[in-house]
């Protein structure tokens, strides 16, 4: 049964394979390489998971109720949240048998991947939802709709060159719009994960044209040349 990332306007609600009843980040993350020194305050962590523990219940509750696009209770967490700072951002992932997940996304900044675990781990022991710091690899294959569009990492494709030790994508859309270029970082981060979107990917190009002399693969296969480029030795 594929997975579906469904966008919206004013958050996400994503499927992911990771079903921990834990703070959940990606393998490696505490020993990755960010930059920047972005400061936040510890008050406005607080203040955040205190209004968490507030509104958690009841959050839970119109989610699993359908109450997903004008929820109050998210809204004002994403409020809180953004006086930590203004581009973090919560994002809800569909029912599991488990605990759902809150995910706090740093919508791809690497100077904000610090901050973004410094958050998720302040998280309060006994709480409603599993806790995500950044977007996690979701189960392959993946689907994202977002308005009239829908991508599937199974028929979309892509080449690559490396460069720097990075890969340089090209992703081809039979029918490239302007709503492809809004939802591909969401859907690469569904892919290989927000981390290692940021990490390992360098020039993104969209196109709607084949070019003949390049060789083209199902996105999903993207995945495997970012482990395999992770297992190289460093130069």
């Amino acid at each position: 049964m594929k997975k579906f990332l469904f966008l919206f306007l004013f958050f996400l609600v994503i499927s992911c394979g990771s079903k921990k009843d834990e703070i959940n980040v990606r393998s490696g993350i505490t020993n990755m390489e960010t930059s920047g020194n972005i400061e936040i305050k510890q008050e406005d962590i607080d203040n955040f998971w205190t209004l968490y523990s507030k509104r958690e219940k009841n959050l839970l509750e119109s989610f699993n109720n359908g109450d997903k696009y004008q929820n109050k209770d998210l809204a004002a967490l994403n409020d809180e949240l953004k006086k930590i700072d203004a581009s973090l951002e919560i994002e809800i992932k569909p029912n599991t048998k488990e605990k759902r997940i809150l995910t706090i996304t740093a919508n791809g900044i690497p100077e904000l991947f610090p901050a973004v675990i410094k958050v998720a781990k302040a998280a309060p022991k006994n709480k409603l939802w599993n806790i995500e710091a950044l977007r996690q690899r979701a189960d392959l294959p993946v689907q994202i709709e977002y308005k009239d569009t829908i991508l599937d990492s199974e028929s979309t494709e892509f080449s690559y060159e490396m460069r720097d030790n990075k890969i340089d994508l090209k992703i081809y859309y039979p029918e490239n719009t302007e709503d492809n270029l809004v939802i591909t970082y969401v859907f690469l981060d569904g892919i290989i994960g927000e981390y290692d979107t940021a990490k390992h990917i360098g020039g993104l190009e969209l196109i709607n044209k084949k070019e003949s002399d390049k060789k083209y693969y199902p996105l999903n296969e993207l995945r495997s040349v970012v482990d395999n480029l992770k297992k190289e030795p460093k130069k």
